[in-house]
């Protein structure tokens, strides 16, 4: 099972027991302020190319060792994952909560 399909099959569990910020601007927030706090990025297939690539070149400006991982889950049904009743294109995971990740997923 790849990283991906983990961590979306637990997303859930991470946004009800640990910490999330997701949506455009939240995470180019958190990317310039608080960058040492997120352990993963996950976009949606169809997160817009500008954002994925403004999310790239803060990562490489700052030198950030953040993960960002592509899902296989459009930005509707990521949003649904998230318990949101609106389309999310991307998600800062701060804390993986009580989700059951093992050490592969947790050190992508």
């Amino acid at each position: 099972m790849s990283v991906v399909k983990k961590i979306e099959d637990v997303l859930p569990v991470i946004s009800r027991t640990g910490k999330i910020v997701f949506g455009r601007n939240n995470v180019l927030w958190a990317l310039k302020y608080e960058p040492n706090k997120i352990k993963l990025i996950l976009l949606s297939k169809n997160t817009p190319p500008g954002l994925e690539e403004e999310i790239s070149k803060i990562l490489s400006r700052k030198e950030l060792p953040i993960k960002v991982l592509k899902s296989r889950k459009s930005n509707l049904e990521l949003g649904s994952l998230c318990r949101r009743p609106h389309s999310v294109s991307v998600v800062a995971i701060y804390d993986f909560g009580s989700a059951p990740l093992d050490e592969e997923v947790l050190n992508v």
